[in-house]
């Protein structure tokens, strides 16, 4: 309506309603029609610089998800193959993940399970780099980590994913939800590279994984998230 589209308006609600479009009944004297630039984003730099860091959170996480059957190999001394069977239950527990961090939003509130999500996922990603080589009943703690991590992780986007729209009136919502994930998506470079560099690898296009860059490559993956996910989520 504030764009002057009062029947497609109308529509709209009845179809979230379920109900004949007929039955809404609409204001007598409608809204002055507005016409919104994208520019108008500027006005607001505190949430693109939030918004931004919350999508640049990515970074540790596509990084291990690119890396992750490489690593598994490497680590766990398996095949390809069955690196790849492992991580379908790294991808099952983060869709898990997604479930659980959407209840504890409301069950905790915004500001609470995002901070306890966001330092459980840096955490577990920490661990497994140190306990690369630890086994308990057979079982690879790198393994057990890295499935608790994206439980967590890319639960953890349940809440932070809301929260890239809701830093925006509603006029700009979807303009600037586009621009911050957006500029998130740099993240799925600057991680992989990151990785590269860390790992001393001579080539960024074909890296090589050696088992000496696991702890730091996962400490500042981890420190990354943690610390940038803390300050978004504190201004909630």
């Amino acid at each position: 309506m504030r764009m002057g589209r009062v029947e497609d308006a109308r529509r709209s609600i009845a179809w979230a309603l379920q109900v004949d479009p007929a039955s809404i009944s609409l204001p007598a004297v409608a809204p002055e029609i507005e016409h919104t630039r994208w520019t108008e984003l500027f006005k607001y730099p505190r949430s693109i610089i939030a918004g931004c860091l919350t999508g640049l959170t990515q970074t540790g996480g596509v990084a291990l998800t690119l890396w992750m059957v490489t690593l598994f190999v490497m680590v766990l001394r398996i095949s390809p193959p069955e690196a790849s069977k492992l991580a379908i239950w790294v991808s099952l527990a983060a869709v898990a993940g997604r479930f659980f961090c959407s209840w504890i939003s409301d069950a905790l509130g915004r500001r609470a399970s995002g901070m306890l999500t966001c330092l459980l996922a840096a955490l577990f990603m920490s661990l497994a780099g140190y306990l690369n080589s630890v086994f308990v009943g057979g079982i690879s703690m790198f393994f057990v980590m890295i499935v608790l991590q994206n439980f967590f992780g890319s639960g953890n986007y349940s809440i932070v994913g809301p929260y890239m729209g809701e830093l925006w009136p509603s006029r700009l919502r979807g303009s600037g939800m586009g621009l911050v994930y957006g500029v998130g998506n740099l993240g799925k470079f600057i991680g992989p590279a990151g990785l590269a560099l860390i790992a001393g690898s001579s080539s960024y296009v074909a890296p090589k994984a050696t088992l000496d860059a696991i702890i730091p490559a996962s400490t500042t993956s981890a420190s990354g998230m943690s610390s940038c996910r803390c300050v978004l989520v504190h201004r909630l």
